[in-house]
């Protein structure tokens, strides 16, 4: 038997070692379960009541994600592999973007091994991740594995990353495998210093940058660029440049200057490590080229290669000359390699057409299901028997309908047809339709929710999940399904563009500090505003539409169904937003005035050439 342990390890520590190697050498508490017993195998597990375990003679470790709190994936691997030298018949694997799908890939490819998938439990409330045993659905050859904790493995990666992050580097022994000697600890320490040092930095670059050019009289236009200057700095971090500790960065207007052809257009001071930008008249790109110019010459005198320059002639100097050369070559080429990368996801983004396919398809499989049932049963409902129509939303009409009984339709897709959609789209996720019959309702209510899902802090695996849910008058068949059709595609395309921004389906479209797309708000400042919204802290209105991860899913969802229903783009645009001017809130406001109708439109039209969207609002 083979046990696949796929995780983020981000950094991979004792309780992971531990785990292998209570694996290979049958010390571990656990047992076997599947999507349909993980109830009942959970608590006997924490219980040790395990009489029957399966004999591991191999473990390989999925170790993949992006970066977090300064470790890559690289380094994941490395140390790894150091910890293989400790143990027995262990093989570390490349987990690509998302190691739960690489485990099931490498299942699927090898049919004829049998497979127990590992996930660790801890309490009770650990229960719930062992549904990740679901990301094997149409794996045969796989079972699930709950392992419980055993002395010594108790140790959250959490803790372990703060404890580097802290700096307390006389505690992060205690988090290694007692097998390694302290030179290994040390280098693998030595390896994590830069990472760290630059993950701490890239947590406050923006508001670094921001801090500065509030000191100047700037432009309207100095927040965009900010963003913009952080990604470059991040980039050139990335790319190994020995930039930090950063400079100060400071901004002129400086009209005079402007007009003057010989005028400076930045300069850097190497005895206050200060960077000067002029910005009066110039084009934003044009500004973000002299940022990276000057940030090479900071480089260059944290190196101490500057003192010995008397001059800022380079007639007179050789030395000079050559600094200059090197900030015009490397500044230039940084910017324009930097550019390209912005570019080139950009590209990206845009040629994920396939997931246009996804929603046609769900869409017809759903409209099938809807009609089906109402076919084979509306008549067998008396007239009554029907919810009455809601003013509050359709999360309120299906809470009565539940709690009254009324008929529900739930839609989801076969295993067989899972299967070959996973394949064709690399996506992972549930997809769950409600529809709620409703005598009498005028219109279409709707909503939608995804379900990121991922791997957590302590590499606790949660299933990403669309659920749409709709409410529809069942007299009213089949007049809706025109309306219908083009509604459920703009809702699941919207929460599809939301899969695919973070968690396990995450496309590179993250609208975290890390995004070139980013923007007044991060991942978490995001879900601290909507957190603020759901408690009526703050109004729905303006700022929820423009948060950048719904601008996207908003413009995805309404322009696959502008395409579906073959009308304009910005008449659908209307249609959607112009409806908040008619429904009020608690305190008998609009959700949106005529004015914010508006104010949203150039927001998003601003957003539309970079998803390759030629339409104007």
């Amino acid at each position: 038997m083979i046990a696949l342990y796929p995780g983020a390890f981000k950094p991979p520590h004792r309780g992971h070692f531990n785990v292998v190697k209570s694996l290979l050498d049958g010390t571990y508490n656990g047992a076997v379960y599947d999507k349909d017993s993980y109830k009942d195998v959970g608590p006997k597990v924490l219980k040790q009541d395990i009489k029957d375990k399966p004999k591991i003679d191999k473990v390989i470790v999925f170790s993949g994600g992006g970066e977090r709190n300064g470790i890559s994936k690289e380094e994941s691997l490395k140390i790894w592999e150091l910890y293989a030298q400790h143990l027995g018949n262990v093989e570390i694997l490349d987990g690509e973007k998302n190691p739960m799908f690489a485990a099931r890939d490498y299942a699927r490819e090898n049919p004829n091994e049998e497979f127990v998938a590992v996930t660790g439990i801890r309490g009770e409330q650990d229960y719930v991740d062992l549904r990740r045993v679901t990301t094997f659905n149409n794996t045969d050859n796989v079972k699930g594995l709950a392992l419980g904790s055993k002395p010594g493995s108790g140790v959250r990666a959490t803790d372990f990353r703060n404890n580097i992050l802290s700096g307390n580097l006389d505690k992060i022994a205690d988090f290694f495998p007692a097998e390694l000697s302290k030179e290994q600890i040390l280098g693998i320490l030595n390896d994590l210093k830069d990472k760290i040092v630059a993950e701490v930095l890239s947590n406050n670059i923006e508001g670094f940058i921001s801090e500065y050019f509030t000191k100047e009289e700037t432009r309207q236009e100095t927040p965009s660029l900010t963003k913009y200057m952080a990604s470059l700095l991040e980039y050139m971090i990335d790319q190994g440049l020995k930039i930090t500790p950063l400079p100060e960065i400071k901004t002129i207007r400086d009209e005079a200057n402007a007009k003057d052809l010989f005028g400076r257009t930045a300069y850097y001071d190497p005895n206050n490590k200060e960077v000067v930008l002029y910005i009066e008249g110039r084009h934003d790109k044009d500004i973000l080229r002299s940022f990276s110019h000057e940030m090479i010459h900071h480089m260059q005198n944290l190196e101490g290669r500057l003192g010995s320059i008397k001059t800022t002639n380079t007639n007179e100097s050789d030395d000079l000359a050559e600094i200059e050369k090197e900030a015009y070559l490397m500044g230039n080429m940084t910017f324009r390699n930097w550019e390209d990368k912005l570019k080139n996801e950009t590209k990206k983004v845009v040629a994920e057409g396939k997931y246009d396919s996804i929603v046609t398809y769900l869409t017809n499989k759903s409209l099938e299901a809807v009609k089906n049932a109402l076919i084979k049963k509306i008549n067998h409902y008396k007239e009554g028997h029907f919810g009455d129509p809601s003013k509050e939303g359709p999360r309120i009409a299906m809470k009565k309908a539940m709690e009254e009984s009324y008929p529900i339709l739930l839609i989801s897709v076969p295993d067989d047809i899972d299967k070959k959609f996973q394949k064709d789209t690399d996506l992972e996720f549930d997809y769950e339709m409600k529809v709620i019959f409703v005598k009498g309702s005028d219109s279409i209510m709707r909503d939608g929710g995804a379900y990121k899902g991922g791997f957590g802090k302590d590499d606790d695996w949660i299933q990403p999940k669309v659920e749409l849910e709709f409410v529809l008058d069942p007299y009213n068949f089949p007049g809706d399904f025109e309306e219908l059709s083009a509604q459920i595609s703009d809702v699941l395309r919207h929460e599809i563009e939301h899969l695919t921004q973070a968690g396990g389906n995450e496309r590179g479209k993250s609208f975290g500090k890390d995004s070139p797309f980013g923007g007044e708000f991060g991942t978490d400042d995001e879900m601290r505003f909507r957190n603020m919204i759901a408690k009526g802290i703050i109004d729905n209105g303006v700022k929820y539409l423009t948060l950048p991860s719904e601008i996207d899913a908003n413009i995805q969802g309404l322009y696959l169904s502008a395409k579906k229903q073959k009308r304009p783009f910005e008449d659908v645009v209307d249609q959607y937003l112009y409806q908040f001017t008619d429904q009020y809130d608690e305190k008998g406001e609009p959700y949106l005035t005529k004015k914010d109708v508006e104010d949203v439109k150039k927001v998003w039209a601003l957003r539309l050439p970079a998803l390759g969207i030629k339409q104007k609002l």
